[in-house]
């Protein structure tokens, strides 16, 4: 085990993936309980096919020897109730005999994980039910062998034999169920290939993964994952991004375009120049985020190694209690069935279990989903939070403002200001001047081919911030100005008499001014567009319950008429610190959850107990977000609220099964009205439940509403569906 990783708090076991403490880093693999140790063992997981071999060599040979003990001991069983004669009672000691020369294999085989596991926790000075377990085994053992040999009294050799296998394939069953929770997970890291195509001029050599450098071309051949993030420098293709986005599409990609480690090509070969080496591209990342938040404790889980830490002791107190109270009224061999009855009901597992696999099943399902959630306790807030508040400019609204309006004066011909102005906002990266130049390359593309004055050629061009774009005109000298109404005021600029501005949708609306040889003389009117999904995602918000509010630092007017499309409540002509303010406000109520993109709505989306970003795809290492939505798709946010509720259910079932089955049981096998081997088999069936519920997380529906159903598949098993994030939304709102 390398070095950065027995340095971190908790390490990852080697069989299922889930967090486990550092201090269980003694041999080469890391396992977080017995079962995953033994599950490894079997199914070769640690590498040793051979000794995968014999391993279920070893428990079918014991499962074989515990079945012949449990067929002689029905057979005493019977002879106890029957009349004795000289051949029964011959047949009744051929019998103990046989039950003992039986156990002993099963001892061996078996016995040797349970003394390991033991000693482990007695090593480490964190003694664990396995030591109880063990002794009680023993205990049972010694009397059996007592009574034979001495006191010809009853032989309880069943006992420790049957537990024996219970518990080894109870605890296999256990950890093959924590096998599949982490499978998500799993399928997305084995997604990156081993080996790549590097370009060495005109030829392609195979090479190992982990040896490309920032900077190097490799080649992708079709139906192969990309190895690493980078930029296609030559050819085209459709590319699927399922793993990385959750959606359904393919996206055509061509030369400069960004594709990202673990996209699978699907038509044309691709060459790509590596902008980060394999480890460390956008899929690395999503596994890092998701690890994190599964290695962190929600509020439930706390809850539940509060009462863990103290579940060894009061097990131990009952188990002595029990064992001495029935020795004294009906007998040592009564004493010690019961005692290790309460030792083997007793099911730590299940109460350990209950919220972790939950969690992981829902991370790993959300991952699929193409949501990244960063911390462990976002789950169970967002279940429960009655308020969500969202940013307005690049969340619910597009971040792309339009041309709705263009007025200019009579004395300008139409085609002739808009090449001007096209030539002039080119300028500016501006999201007004970006949509203003399109507008107007749309509307006189023709006139701009055949344009050859000097009107739009311009020198000396300035961008001022908060105002706008200054320049001088290339033949007459004329200054222009492109920006807001109060800038050119102060520029001393007037308006054409005749060119009356018609505020009617001033209110609502972005404007931008321009003015040319001392005089403004248009004016461009925009307008920022809601999502497409917004609607649908704010009405199944509320249809969950939840208040919705609108947080912007724009105009009233402009705030008023979104609001009023949504049919929310808003506040409008907020500056950051205030948004933050609001939500403090809203924190003293209840728990709030923050939806923005990170620019302006900064502090509010960290002050925030559960903070969502959308767009943070290639971003996400950088993102303070909870959780990031690596495609802006609002709908998703419902659905994760949904996810949320279902999972807390589904903790809250494990932990009142664990709870109520521990309390049960217990008391049960404490009074004596619980065989051991009855208990053996309640404990691992109990594991089985648990983690079996949790599972269902791992097959939530991944639809959404207006959308067509996503395959709920592996995305290793279904690699062939995609969708991709609108590049240039993506840098409008980064």
């Amino acid at each position: 085990m390398n070095t950065d990783r027995e340095a971190r708090a908790t390490v990852d076991c080697s069989f299922c993936g889930l967090p486990t403490h550092n201090d269980a880093v003694d041999v080469a693999q890391v396992y977080c309980c017995t079962g995953c140790r033994f599950a490894a063992t079997v199914t070769a997981a640690d590498g040793d096919e051979g000794q995968a071999r014999w391993t279920m060599t070893r428990l079918g040979i014991a499962v074989f020897f515990a079945m012949n003990v449990m067929v002689f001991t029905m057979l005493l069983w019977s002879q106890d109730r029957v009349a004795a004669d000289e051949l029964s009672r011959l047949w009744y000691g051929v019998a103990r005999f046989a039950c003992l020369l039986f156990t002993l294999p099963v001892l061996f085989l078996l016995g040797g994980t349970l003394v390991e596991d033991a000693y482990l926790e007695l090593r480490r000075g964190r003694p664990s039910l396995s030591l109880l377990l063990l002794l009680g085994v023993i205990g049972s053992l010694l009397y059996s062998v007592h009574s034979l040999l001495v006191t010809d009294g009853h032989v309880y050799f069943e006992v420790a034999a049957i537990i024996l296998v219970a518990v080894t394939l109870g605890r296999w069953f256990e950890a093959t169920g924590k096998l599949q929770t982490t499978a998500a997970l799993r399928g997305l890291a084995k997604l990156l290939p081993a080996e790549v195509r590097k370009m060495l001029g005109s030829e392609t050599e195979i090479a190992p993964a982990d040896q490309l450098q920032v900077g190097e071309h490799f080649k992708v051949l079709p139906g192969e994952r990309i190895a690493a993030d980078g930029v296609i420098v030559q050819f085209a293709a459709a590319v699927d991004e399922q793993v990385i986005t959750g959606e359904s599409m393919p996206v055509e990609k061509q030369v400069g375009d960004a594709v990202q480690s673990g996209s699978l090509v699907l038509d044309g070969p691709l060459v790509i120049e590596a902008r980060a080496v394999p480890g460390e591209g956008m899929l690395a990342r999503m596994i890092q985020a998701v690890e994190q938040a599964a290695a962190s404790k929600c509020r439930y889980q706390r809850v539940a190694d509060s009462i863990s830490s103290w579940f060894l002791l009061a097990v131990t107190i009952t188990a002595i209690s029990t064992f001495a109270a029935h020795c004294y009224w009906r007998g040592v061999a009564e004493g010690i069935l019961a005692a290790l009855s309460v030792v083997v009901i007793a099911c730590p597992c299940a109460l350990g279990l209950a919220t972790p696999m939950a969690l992981w099943a829902a991370i790993g399902r959300a991952a699929q989903a193409g949501v990244m959630i960063r911390e462990g306790d976002a789950l169970s807030i967002l279940a429960s939070a009655p308020s969500c508040c969202f940013d307005k400019t690049g969340t619910l609204t597009t971040g792309q403002p339009t041309v709705i309006r263009f007025d200019h004066a009579h004395e300008y011909d139409e085609q002739t200001l808009l090449c001007m102005i096209q030539a002039l906002s080119s300028a500016s990266n501006h999201p007004l001047a970006m949509a203003l130049g399109n507008y107007a390359q749309l509307r006189c593309a023709s006139a701009m081919l055949r344009d050859t004055s000097p009107d739009a050629s311009w020198s000396e061009i300035e961008v001022i911030p908060g105002c706008g774009i200054r320049a001088r005109s290339s033949s007459t000298g004329d200054i222009a100005y492109l920006g807001n109404l109060a800038w050119l005021k102060r520029e001393g600029l007037r308006a054409f008499t005749e060119f009356q501005l018609d505020l009617t949708c001033h209110d609502q609306c972005a404007e931008t001014y321009f003015a040319c040889e001392g005089a403004i003389v248009a004016r461009v009117l925009f307008q920022e567009d809601l999502r497409p999904e917004a609607h649908i995602a704010v009405e199944e918000l509320k249809q969950l319950g939840m208040s919705i509010d609108m947080l912007t630092g724009d105009r009233e007017e402009r705030a008023a008429r979104l609001a009023s499309d949504l049919a929310i409540s808003y506040q409008s002509q907020l500056m950051p610190h205030q948004k933050l303010e609001v939500v403090t406000q809203k924190q003293q109520k209840s728990s709030v959850i923050m939806v923005g993109d990170g620019v302006n709505d900064a502090p509010a989306l960290a002050a925030a107990d559960v903070s969502i970003s959308l767009g943070c795809g290639t971003d996400i290492s950088r993102n303070a977000a909870s959780i990031c939505l690596l495609q802006s798709d609002l709908r998703r946010i419902g659905w994760l609220v949904k996810l949320s509720r279902e999972t807390v259910s589904v903790i809250r079932w494990n932990l009142f099964w664990a709870f109520g089955y521990n309390a049960a049981g217990i008391a049960l096998a404490a009074a004596g009205l619980l065989h051991p081997i009855i208990a053996a088999v309640a404990m691992g069936i109990s594991s089985f439940l648990v983690v079996g519920n949790s599972l269902r997380l791992a097959h939530f529906p991944l639809e959404l509403d207006g959308s067509p159903a996503t395959s709920g598949d592996d995305p290793s098993d279904a690699p062939r569906q995609h969708i991709a994030t609108d590049h240039n939304e993506a840098q409008l709102i980064a």
